[in-house]
């Protein structure tokens, strides 16, 4: 599968995706229902990463 753009399109709502941040870390992640997302890893989301592509895992 290939990396989709967050601009292009996001996932289904609480779907669990692979994502790329801006920081150059991938882990899982989802989309909440109000469109914000959600990185899995503590350490990543605690630098304040924002997604930049996510695939299907």
């Amino acid at each position: 599968m290939n990396w989709i753009l967050v601009t292009e399109r996001l996932p289904q709502p609480f779907f669990r995706v692979w994502v790329q941040t801006d920081i150059g870390r991938e882990a899982t992640g989802y989309v909440k229902s109000d469109g914000e997302w959600f990185i899995n890893c503590p350490r990543i989301r605690a630098t304040g990463a924002k997604v930049l592509r996510w695939k299907e895992g």
